[in-house]
């Protein structure tokens, strides 16, 4: 299960600061990982918006299009842009 640790605000906003998560066979890179967590509704969509989003990938930070997996540790957190 891929691991995936939320920061400081956004944190705060979703009301959570990590979790384990399967990730479905539809979601291969951070942004269709953005766009499976949207869909849980409530606060989600209103903070997980791609372009206000900064992430990492095992530590080192990463683009929208960085592949993951279920091994991986992702980190997100909102752009100061």
């Amino acid at each position: 299960m891929a691991k995936i640790l939320y920061f400081s605000t956004l944190a705060d906003r979703l009301g959570k600061t990590a979790e384990e998560l399967k990730l479905p066979a539809s979601v291969q890179d951070l942004r269709g990982l953005l766009a499976y967590l949207r869909q849980r509704g409530e606060e989600w969509p209103v903070y997980l918006i791609d372009d206000k989003i900064q992430a990492t990938v095992n530590r080192n930070f990463a683009g929208l299009d960085a592949g993951i997996n279920d091994l991986d540790e992702i980190g997100l957190m909102l752009s100061r842009r």
